[in-house]
């Protein structure tokens, strides 16, 4: 019988397609076709499923869907002799699955029985392990073994422990004569170094004794060559044109002295009868010009004020007193500092207080109000009643001009209007007056 298992398959649960890798399905020589076994193999399963059709060399698929776990680079075979004897693909799996059985045992073997258990690899070695029970029993003793061992090591140090007590008071009394003895070893040796100390002190005195008699010697000489010095430095020094000085606060020169002209190692020197000036110092950055004996300073650009340009024949920039009675002017005039609009009705509201505002309204059937008012509500109220509206009758129908004696009564937020009719019987006049109010 003839078995083609090159290269591994790919295979997902729930599929009927299979993927090969570096597989030759479709050779005519290997002999794979339809209605023959495809066997995967693993080191715990067997699977056998029946092929329906071969679609490349790299793709065949299943007669029933794969039932078991998705598998990757799995091996395989497929029986591809032309007659297959039945008895020998029997004997074949047989063997196949008695070796199988045959590991299963051994693994069983090794997690629950006792002892060493032999196993056979597949390329035939034979590998022999001790069971999982004898390993954990091993452990057992041996911990056992450890804790003797423990036990033994406990009695060990209690026994130099005790040793070592009886040793520390041995040292004990040792190490208290040996303090003895150094104590009086100490207190001789202190007192030959008191000694010997005494003697250097007493010698260093005499060499200081000896040094300052030198240094008294030379500060004299020192003395007295100073004097010499200083008498001939005062009469090097001409005193005439040079401050005569007789006291700490009593000083006086002889002639004239510019303070402007003193100075110290080619520096000027400043007091206070002679403080330094801003240019002195660079305080001002800028250009220091003199014009008619005035100094000026100028910054950056400078402008010349009389090539300036001229409004009426003035200077712009000089001319304040002009600019002055163009603000007052401004500042006289009134202007619009609030308005308002909605439909015909509006108001605005000047910087000193005083109010315009205006609108239109339509009267009902005045026909049966003769000598009745109408109220006309202002948008803004006015502060005083100083103020008359002005009216003016817009006609929406004939007959608007026999309404005569429209008088208003004037309110800070409202005037009303009484309007006499001539012809009462004119009932369905409706006329519309715009009004106009002034005043503060």
């Amino acid at each position: 019988m003839s078995w083609y298992k090159e290269g591994s398959v790919n295979i997902e649960q729930g599929s009927k397609t299979v993927i090969g890798n570096d597989t030759k399905w479709t050779n005519p020589l290997i002999g794979v076709c339809a209605g023959q076994m495809l066997i995967l193999k693993t080191a715990e399963t067997i699977e056998i499923y029946e092929i329906a059709s071969i679609q490349s060399d790299t793709q065949l698929t299943l007669a029933n869907k794969y039932n078991g776990v998705t598998k990757a680079g799995v091996s395989y075979e497929i029986p591809t002799a032309p007659k297959v004897s039945i008895e020998a693909l029997a004997l074949r799996l047989s063997e196949m699955l008695n070796y199988y059985q045959k590991q299963m045992d051994g693994w069983q073997s090794i997690l629950t029985g006792e002892g060493e258990v032999t196993l056979t690899a597949p390329d035939g070695r034979v590998v022999t392990i001790k069971s999982q029970y004898s390993i954990a029993n091993e452990l057992i003793e041996y911990v056992k073994a450890s804790e003797k061992l423990a036990e033994s090591s406990t009695k060990s140090a209690e026994l130099a422990n005790q040793s070592a007590t009886s040793a520390n008071s041995a040292s004990s009394s040792a190490k208290n004569s040996e303090s003895s003895a150094k104590i009086s070893a100490e207190t001789a040796s202190k007192s030959a170094q008191a000694a010997s100390q005494s003697a250097k002190e007493a010698s260093n005195s005499a060499a200081l004794a000896k040094i300052s008699e030198i240094n008294s010697k030379t500060s004299e000489a020192n003395a007295a060559q100073s004097a010499i010095d200083a008498k001939n430095a005062k009469e090097s020094i001409d005193t005439s044109n040079f401050i005569q000085k007789s006291g700490k606060e009593n000083q006086s020169i002889s002639g004239s002295l510019n303070i402007n002209e003193l100075t110290e190692n080619g520096e000027r020197v400043y007091s206070p009868n002679n403080k330094p000036s801003a240019d002195d110092i660079g305080a001002l950055a800028a250009t220091k010009t003199m014009v008619n004996n005035v100094p000026i300073y100028m910054i950056g650009d400078q402008i010349n004020f009389e090539k300036t340009p001229k409004v009426n024949g003035k200077s712009v920039i000089t001319d304040i007193s002009e600019i002055q009675s163009k603000l007052t002017e401004l500042n006289n005039r009134a202007y619009i500092t609030e308005s308002y609009q909605n439909g015909d009705s509006w108001y605005q509201r000047f910087s000193n207080g005083f109010i315009m505002q205006g609108g239109t309204r339509k009267i009902g059937d005045v026909g049966a109000l003769s000598g009745g008012g109408v109220t006309f509500n202002m948008i803004t109220p006015f502060s005083t009643t100083f103020w008359t509206p002005q009216l003016e009758q817009i006609s929406i129908n004939q007959g608007w001009n026999y309404l005569t004696n429209c008088i208003p009564q004037i309110y800070n937020d409202r005037f009303v209007l009484y309007i006499y009719n001539n012809h009462p019987s004119l009932v369905a006049l409706q006329p519309v007056f715009r009004w106009l109010a002034c005043g503060y």
